[in-house]
């Protein structure tokens, strides 16, 4: 595992349960850049993991005008961990840039996070790292990468999909 990965609770609050079982991509650098970005409201709310024996619930929130504030309860508990993302969209697929809010500022790495929502579900996968040859130094390059690469199966690896369900109030 990379370097920068310091609890479960931070996992988990990254939508990125798949870092149990494979090795995610951390780059430099986002997708695009999140004063670009627009807020996907069906992100919005609380969701619940559907994995037996996971109990975590995230909660997105709205930071500013481009941004997603991401906080996570982990058995009943909030974690520490503040979490922050924006969306860059691919073709018609959702990708979350994912950072976790932490110092210093420039060791801050972002995790790629692929990302459907059908109805109440939300389905998640981590791209790894396992084509990433060389590091990607622009947001520009990345992009393009990420795209010629988009229905490869080995971005994303070999782990399942994180499932969550909204929690209705």
């Amino acid at each position: 595992m990379k370097k920068g990965i310091r609890s479960l609770g931070v996992l988990a609050i990254l939508l990125i349960l798949p870092f149990l079982w494979g090795c995610p991509y951390e780059s430099k650098v986002p997708l695009g850049k999140s004063c670009k970005a627009e807020i996907d409201a069906a992100l919005l709310g609380e969701w619940r993991s559907t994995e037996k024996g996971e109990s975590f619930t995230m909660i997105f929130q709205q930071f500013n005008d481009h941004e997603l504030l991401i906080l996570g309860i982990e058995d009943g508990k909030t974690q520490r961990e503040v979490i922050r993302a924006f969306v860059t969209t691919i073709k018609d697929e959702r990708f979350l840039n994912v950072q976790e809010i932490k110092e210093p500022f420039d060791k801050r790495g972002w995790w790629l996070v692929k990302y459907t929502i059908s109805g109440d579900t939300l389905t998640a996968r981590t791209v790894e790292d396992k084509l990433f040859i060389k590091p990607v130094t622009s947001s520009r390059a990345l992009y393009r990468f990420v795209k010629k690469n988009l229905h490869n199966k080995e971005l994303y690896g070999d782990a399942s999909p994180t499932v969550l369900q909204r929690v209705k109030k």
